[in-house]
C-alpha cells in the first residue's frame, strides 16, 4: 500500500467503509505514521447495519437511514396485509440486531427476535444457557396461542441475521458432523460423500438431528462436503433462518393439535437495504462527512474518523467531529498492540434507552395491533430531513430522555376498545389511531381525491346505444340468469336535464364538498334514509378504503343522509350477517390509506361456494333491509355479484346491487383499468429496479424474483416496462413454450451469454401464475392432488416421503430434487384452507426454477462447457410487498370517482351494474363516468357430462389480443439489458405530477380492444338501412336485402364457431383451472328450464339470443 501511494503520489486516502474495512485502514494509517509516510488516512464511517457506534460522537453510519426507510417500508406494508387478511403470520428476517430493532420500533411489529437481545435470550439466562432454538420456538408458540385467544390470528415476527448461526443446537451440530463424518479437509473430497439421509440418521441428539433436517438441501450439502480452515463444516451465507424458524413453529403448533391453521409466509429483505436511494438525512449526512473528510485531509489529520454529533437537532446545528480510530476499538486493545484486532462490530451493544423502550412496548404490541406504516420515501420536500419524530429511533436514543423517545414511538398509549368481527372462533379488529399513524400516513390522510366536477350536482343515467358482451354463448346467459339478463343496459352518468347546460363547464373546474339534494331527486315518494352495505369480496389491493370513502361522502350528503354499514370479513360477513356501522369518524380514519383491516377480507374462499351462501346472503339483505349493496372486488367478485342481483330479483328484493372493479392485475374487460394496478406496478417497478441495482453493484449476483399475477401477467409487463429486468417469465412465449427444461435451457444460455460479456448479475421476473403453464409442474400438481385425495396424509416433513413413493416415476423425479420446503409447500400448502388443492401463492416457483438452473449449471460445467463457478443466485419473492401500499394518487382518485358513482347508482335505483370509468390518460375533471350490467363480464361454458352452464369471469389478456405491438420490442436485448431505478412512490412534488406516471401500459393499449365504436358504427348503419328500405317500393328489393342480411348472418354464425375452435386449440395450460368451480357458478339444465317467477318485461332465452345475434 505505502509503495502503492508513493507511486501516485497521494497525498491523503480516505475510506468510507465499515468496521473491517476501517480496521484496515487503522492499520495503514498507524503502519503510515510509524514509518513516517507522507499519506494521511482518514476514515468515513458507512455501514446499513450501524456497526460502528461511539456515544454522543457516532451516533449512526452513513446508509442506515436509507436502510432503515426501505426496510419499514416493506414491513409496513406486509404488517398492513396481515391485518387486512387476518390469517397469515409473516417471518421477515431485515438485518443485524440495531436495523431489526429499528425497524421493529418504527412499525410496532408483533414480536422480534434479536441475535444478542430479546425474551428469548433473558428467558435462556434464567435456565442458564445460551439463547436456545427450543426457547425462541417456545416463545413464539406462546406469542400465537396467546394472539388467538385474544382474536387476532395474523402477526409479523422480524428476524435478525445470524439468528440460526449463533444458536446452541447449530454448534452441537456442527460437532456431532465432525464426529460422523472427520474434520481433516479430505473428508470433503470423498468421492462419493454420504447421502443427507444417510447423516440424518446417523445423528445421535434429537435437537441436532431435527435442526438438520428443517435446513435447506444447499445447507445440508456444504455441511456435509465442505470444510473451513480449521476443519468445521462450513455455513452457507445464507441459512434462511425465517423459513427455519417459521416451519418449527408451525410443526409444533400442528402437534399440539390446534384448531386453528397456521399460515406462515416468508421475506428476506436483506437485499433491499444494500443499495436504496439515499434519504434527505443521509444525503445531508454524507455531504457532511465528505466536508469534515476534507477538512481533515487539507489540515494532514491522519488516523481520524469522520463523524457528526447532534444530528437530531436541526442541520444548521449539526457538529462536524473527528474522531480517533482508537476510541472505535474496545478498551484493551488497539491496531499498534496486534494487527490482527479488527474494530468490534457494535450492532449487538444496543442502545440502553431504545432495548428498554421496546420492552416496555414488547407485550402491550402481542395483544394488540397498533400498527404504523411508514410509506415511501418522499423527496417532494426537497431537502428536509424531516420533524424530530421521523428521525432514527436509533439516532435519538442517544439525544433524548426514554420517556420523550416513549412518545415518539407511540404517542397515543390508550388505546379505544376493539371491534368484534367473530365470537366463533374470536375475530376482532383493532381500531387506527390516528396520532399513532406515521407521518406520511397522517398526510395522506388529508389528501382530496380529483374526480370529475359534475358528479357533485344532480345527476341521471343514460342509456347506451351499445352494450358490450364478453360471452359467445347467449344462451347460457340467459338460462343462467333468466330474472336479470337483458333487463340491463350500458348507461353513462350526466347532469340531469335541469343542469344539462353546466355540463361541459363542470367537466372544467374542480370542485369540492357533497352533493346536497334530497333521497325524493332519485325516489319520489321516499323519505325515509336510504341504507347501503359495503363488502369487501377480493383480496388486498390498494384503493378499497377509498372506495368507501367515496360512497360514503356522496350518501352523507343526501338529505336526509343515508345509513352505510359494512359486512366485517368479507363474504363471510355477509353471510352470517356480521354488521359494522360506518360513520364520518370511521371513514376518516382511513382515507387514502393501503390495506382493507377496515373491513377485512378473511374467507377461505374468494367466492360463494355453495347455492346455501346464496340463500344466506338475500336473508342478510332482508333482514338489514338494504337498499343498495356495493361489492368492491375482482372478476370473481364480479360474478357471485351478478348471482347476487339473480337471486335479489328472484325473490323480489328490491336491493341494488353496484360492483367497483378492484384488482391488482387488471384483467377486467371493457375496463381501461381497475383499482389497484397503478400503485402495486409503481412499488413493485420500484423495488425490482433497486434490486437490479444492488445485483450490479454485486458484480456476481442472479436474482430470481416472484410477483403476484397469473401466467399473462400485465403487472409483470409494466414492471418490465419501468424496471428493465434481464428475462420476464410468462405464459405462451416462443422463447420458453410450456417445457421445463426449455425454458431452463433458455436461462442457462442468458447467464452464460452475460458471463462471456462480463456481466455476472440480472433479474429473472416470473409472476406466481407461470408454474401453471409449466406442463411438467402441472402434471405433477395433478397427482399429488390425487395422491392426497384418495388417502389420509399428516400435515408433517415425515409425509412427505410417502406421498413422493406414490408418484409417477419421472414426477418423482423431479420431486426429489425440489427443494425440502417447496415440497412441504406443494403437499400441504392448501390445507391453510382446509382443502387438498394446489395453493400457488404459497409454492415458491423462483426457488424451483433457481434450483433447476443450478443443477444444468453444474451439468455444463461437469461436461466442460463451464470453465468456472461463477453463477451465485438468490431468491426475493415479492407477494405481499405491494398489494397493501398506500394507494397513489392516481388510484386515490379513480377509487373515490368509482366509490362515488356506485353510491349514484344505488340511488338511481338501478342494480346489476358494474360502474366504470373512461377517458383515464386525461385529468381527473374530464373523466367519464359510465355502467355496464354485470352479465356482460361473464362467459357460460356447457359442460357435457354434468348437463351444465359453468359461469365464469371473462378476463382479459392485452398479451394475446389482436393488434397489440408487442411490449419489449423497444427494450435492449437481455444481454445488454440494465436495470432502471426509478425511485420510489411519489405523492407530491415534480415526479408525483408527471403524466408519464399516472399512465401505464394498460392503459395506453386497452382503448384499443374496446368494440364500442365500430359497434355504434355498425348499429348506425343498420339504422340506416332499415330506415331506407322502409322507402322502398319494389318488393324484390326488400327479398335482396333480407337475403343478404341473412347471408351475413350465417357466415358471422359459422364465423364465431371456427374462432371458438382456435381459441381452444390455441389455449394456454395455463388457461386450464386446478379448482374446482364453486357450485353458485353452475347452473343445471333442468334448473333452468323450470323459468322461475319473472319481473314484468324479462326475455327469455331465445329472445336472448336473437338480441345478441343482432348485436
Amino acid at each position: 500500500a505505502a509503495s502503492v501511494c508513493a507511486a501516485e503520489q497521494i497525498d491523503s486516502l480516505v475510506v468510507i467503509a465499515g468496521p473491517r474495512d476501517l480496521s484496515w485502514a487503522a492499520l495503514l494509517a498507524d503502519c503510515f505514521a510509524r514509518e513516517q509516510h507522507r499519506t494521511t488516512v482518514v476514515g468515513v464511517p458507512y455501514s446499513k447495519n450501524c456497526n460502528v457506534y461511539v456515544p454522543k460522537l457516532m451516533p449512526i453510519t452513513l446508509g442506515f437511514d436509507s436502510a432503515r426507510r426501505i426496510l419499514s417500508e416493506i414491513a409496513g406494508n406486509i404488517f398492513t396485509d396481515a391485518l387486512s387478511s387476518k390469517k397469515y403470520w409473516h417471518f421477515i428476517r431485515c438485518g443485524e440486531d440495531a436495523l431489526t430493532l429499528e425497524v421493529a420500533l418504527q412499525t410496532r411489529s408483533t414480536f422480534s427476535v434479536l441475535k444478542d437481545t430479546g425474551h428469548a435470550q433473558e428467558q435462556a439466562e434464567k435456565e442458564d444457557t445460551h439463547t436456545s432454538l427450543k426457547a425462541t420456538v417456545r416463545r413464539l408458540e406462546e406469542v400465537v396461542e396467546r394472539r388467538r385467544s385474544l382474536g387476532h390470528h395474523s402477526g409479523v415476527v422480524l428476524l435478525s441475521r445470524y439468528l440460526v448461526e449463533s444458536l446452541p443446537e447449530m454448534d452441537k451440530l456442527r460437532r456431532e458432523l465432525v464426529e460422523v463424518l472427520g474434520t481433516a479437509p479430505e473428508a470433503s473430497l470423498r468421492a462419493k460423500p454420504p447421502s443427507r439421509h444417510e447423516v440424518e440418521r446417523q445423528l445421535k441428539q434429537e435437537d441436532a438431528r431435527e435442526l438438520f433436517k428443517r435446513l435447506p438441501r444447499v445447507v445440508q450439502i456444504s455441511l456435509i462436503q465442505r470444510r473451513d480452515a480449521k476443519g468445521m463444516p462450513l455455513l452457507p451465507t445464507d441459512l434462511e433462518a425465517e423459513r427455519i424458524l417459521g416451519r418449527f413453529v408451525q410443526q409444533n403448533l400442528k402437534a399440539a393439535k390446534t384448531k386453528v391453521p397456521f399460515a406462515p409466509r416468508f421475506h428476506s429483505l436483506e437485499f433491499m437495504s444494500y443499495a436504496p436511494l439515499p434519504s434527505p438525512l443521509d444525503c445531508a449526512f454524507g455531504y457532511a462527512l465528505g466536508h469534515t473528510a476534507a477538512t481533515l485531509v487539507c489540515e494532514r489529520r491522519t488516523f481520524y474518523v469522520a463523524s457528526c454529533a447532534n444530528m437530531h437537532l436541526p442541520v444548521a446545528e449539526w457538529q462536524p467531529v473527528a474522531v480517533p480510530f482508537s476510541f472505535l476499538y474496545s478498551p484493551c486493545g488497539g491496531p499498534s498492540q496486534n494487527l490482527d484486532w479488527e474494530i468490534p462490530k457494535r450492532s449487538g451493544a444496543m442502545r440502553p434507552n431504545l432495548v428498554e423502550a421496546y420492552e416496555h412496548f414488547r407485550e402491550a404490541w402481542v395483544e394488540s395491533n397498533v400498527l404504523k406504516a411508514p410509506g415511501p420515501l418522499q423527496f417532494g420536500d426537497g431537502a428536509d430531513v424531516g420533524p424530530l419524530g421521523d428521525r432514527p429511533l436509533t439516532l435519538l436514543a442517544d439525544a433524548i430522555g426514554l420517556d420523550e423517545l416513549k412518545q415518539i414511538i407511540q404517542p397515543i398509549r390508550a388505546l379505544p376498545p376493539a371491534v368484534c368481527i367473530r365470537s366463533e372462533p374470536l375475530v376482532i379488529r383493532d381500531i387506527r389511531v390516528t396520532g399513532n399513524l406515521s407521518v406520511l400516513e397522517q398526510r395522506r390522510l388529508r389528501y382530496v381525491p380529483d374526480m370529475p366536477p359534475y358528479l357533485r350536482g344532480p345527476l341521471r343515467a343514460q342509456d347506451e346505444v351499445i352494450c358490450p358482451q364478453a360471452c359467445s354463448s347467449i344462451e347460457g346467459l340467459a338460462r343462467s340468469f333468466p330474472q336479470t339478463y337483458g333487463q340491463h343496459s350500458a348507461m353513462r352518468l350526466v347532469p340531469s336535464e335541469a343542469d344539462f347546460g353546466g355540463f361541459e363547464a363542470a367537466r372544467g373546474e374542480k370542485s369540492t364538498g357533497s352533493p346536497k339534494f334530497s333521497v325524493e331527486h332519485h325516489h319520489p315518494g321516499l323519505r325515509r334514509p336510504r341504507r347501503v352495505g359495503v363488502v369487501f369480496a377480493s383480496n388486498q389491493a390498494p384503493g378499497f378504503h377509498s372506495v368507501i370513502a367515496g360512497v360514503f361522502d356522496y350518501l352523507s350528503g343526501l338529505s336526509p343522509p343515508a345509513e352505510v354499514i359494512g359486512f366485517p370479513g368479507g363474504y363471510e360477513g355477509l353471510i352470517k350477517g356480521y354488521v359494522l356501522p360506518i360513520d364520518k369518524e370511521v371513514v376518516d380514519q382511513y382515507r387514502n390509506l393501503g390495506g382493507q383491516d377496515m373491513l377485512c377480507f378473511s374467507s377461505d374462499s374468494g367466492y360463494l361456494a355453495f347455492k346455501d351462501h346464496l340463500k344466506a346472503v338475500t336473508g342478510t339483505i332482508r333482514a338489514q333491509r338494504l337498499d343498495g349493496l356495493v361489492l368492491v372486488g375482482n372478476p370473481e367478485a364480479q360474478v357471485d355479484a351478478a348471482f347476487i342481483t339473480e337471486a335479489c330479483a328472484a325473490e323480489r328484493l328490491e336491493t341494488c346491487v353496484v360492483g367497483v372493479p378492484v384488482s391488482i392485475d387488471c384483467d377486467f374487460p371493457f375496463l381501461q383499468q381497475s383499482i389497484g394496478y397503478d400503485t402495486v406496478c409503481q412499488n413493485l417497478s420500484a423495488y425490482l429496479g433497486q434490486l437490479g441495482a444492488m445485483a450490479q453493484t454485486a458484480g456476481k449476483l442472479w436474482i430470481f424474483v416472484r410477483i403476484m399475477g397469473n401466467a399473462w401477467s400485465h403487472i409483470a409487463v409494466q414492471c418490465t416496462l419501468q424496471a428493465h429486468p434481464n428475462i420476464v417469465l410468462l405464459s405462451g412465449s416462443q422463447l420458453h413454450g410450456q417445457c421445463l427444461p426449455g425454458i431452463v435451457k433458455s436461462l442457462c444460455d442468458l447467464i452464460m451469454a452475460r458471463h462471456e460479456a462480463g456481466k455476472d448479475y440480472g433479474v429473472v421476473l416470473l409472476p406466481l401464475g407461470f408454474a401453471q403453464d409449466i406442463t411438467e409442474l402441472r402434471l405433477l400438481f395433478s397427482e399429488v392432488m390425487e395422491i392426497l385425495a384418495n388417502g389420509s396424509y399428516a400435515t408433517s416433513w415425515d409425509s412427505i416421503p410417502t406421498i413422493a413413493a406414490k408418484l409417477e416415476p419421472c414426477s418423482a423425479a423431479l420431486f426429489d430434487i425440489m427443494p425440502r420446503d417447496v415440497q412441504y409447500e406443494i403437499c400441504f400448502g392448501g390445507r391453510e384452507r382446509q382443502t387438498n388443492q394446489i395453493h400457488l401463492p404459497s409454492i415458491s416457483t423462483d426457488r424451483l426454477i433457481l434450483r433447476f438452473v443450478e443443477i444444468e449449471l453444474q451439468r455444463r460445467r461437469e461436461l466442460g462447457l463451464i470453465a468456472e463457478d461463477f453463477f451465485r443466485g438468490s431468491c426475493h419473492p415479492m407477494l405481499h410487498h405491494a398489494r397493501s401500499s398506500l394507494p397513489s394518487n392516481f388510484d386515490c382518485d379513480l377509487s373515490y370517482t368509482l366509490g362515488w358513482g356506485a353510491a349514484v347508482l344505488t340511488c338511481l335505483g338501478k342494480s346489476g351494474l358494474l360502474v366504470r370509468a373512461s377517458g383515464l390518460q386525461k385529468p381527473p375533471k374530464d373523466w367519464l363516468l359510465e355502467a355496464i350490467p354485470l352479465t356482460c363480464l361473464l362467459r357460460a361454458l356447457y359442460d357435457e357430462e354434468a348437463k351444465e352452464y359453468i359461469i365464469l369471469p371473462a378476463t382479459v389478456q392485452l398479451l394475446r389480443q389482436r393488434g397489440i405491438v408487442r411490449p419489449f420490442a423497444y427494450l435492449p436485448p437481455m444481454t445488454e439489458r440494465c436495470g432502471v431505478y426509478r425511485g420510489p412512490q411519489q405523492f407530491w412534488g415534480d415526479a408525483a405530477e408527471d403524466k408519464a406516471m399516472r399512465t401505464t401500459w394498460f392503459m395506453e393499449k386497452m382503448p384499443i380492444q374496446d368494440a364500442t365504436g365500430p359497434l355504434l358504427e355498425i348499429a348506425a348503419l343498420c339504422d340506416e338501412l332499415q330506415s331506407m328500405m322502409a322507402q322502398a317500393k319494389a318488393e324484390s328489393t326488400l327479398l335482396t336485402v333480407n337475403s343478404i342480411l341473412s347471408n351475413a348472418v350465417s357466415i358471422l354464425d359459422a364465423y364465431k364457431s371456427l374462432d371458438a375452435s382456435s381459441r381452444r386449440s390455441a389455449q394456454s395450460l395455463a388457461d386450464v383451472p386446478m379448482e374446482i368451480m364453486p357450485q353458485v357458478w353452475r347452473t343445471k339444465i333442468e334448473e333452468a328450464l323450470r323459468q322461475p317467477n319473472r319481473h314484468p318485461g324479462a326475455i327469455n332465452a331465445s329472445d336472448a339470443s336473437r338480441r345478441g345475434s343482432a348485436a
